[in-house]
């Protein structure tokens, strides 16, 4: 989810190029993308929480787990499609949003793993 979002911002010009789109339309195209994976994700990441890893302490530790994963799949995406046309390259700005999302992404795993154990320790004692 989270490198699926950084991939598609960083290669927002190669999408111009290559879609041969405006810019309006990649960006409605882009909020698309985001807004039902963001929606989609949080589901999915919830349910699969919940069945797994909610009532164990190691859930907290995919605040942490998803720093190497991501690292893995932008490194193998950029060695599989690398840059070759300079007009390619994100603008500069773009690395303070991914700061961003960088330091913002574990407080979102945080959060929903909380909500998580919490909800379900509440089913649980419900049982």
């Amino acid at each position: 989810m989270f490198v699926i979002s950084i991939e598609l911002q960083v290669n927002y010009y190669r999408m111009l190029r290559l879609t041969g789109w405006k810019g309006q339309q990649i960006d409605i195209f882009l909020f698309l993308v985001h807004a039902i994976g963001w929606i989609a994700g949080s589901i999915i990441l919830y349910k699969l929480t919940a069945k797994w890893l909610a009532r164990r302490r190691l859930v907290y530790v995919t605040t942490i787990l998803w720093l190497p994963y991501s690292i893995i799949f932008t490194f193998l995406f950029a060695s599989i499609f690398p840059i070759t046309n300079q007009g390619d390259s994100p603008a500069p700005v773009q690395g303070l949003i991914l700061f961003a999302m960088i330091f913002s992404f574990p407080f979102y795993i945080a959060i929903l793993n909380f909500l998580c154990r919490f909800l379900s320790a509440d089913n649980a004692q419900r049982l």
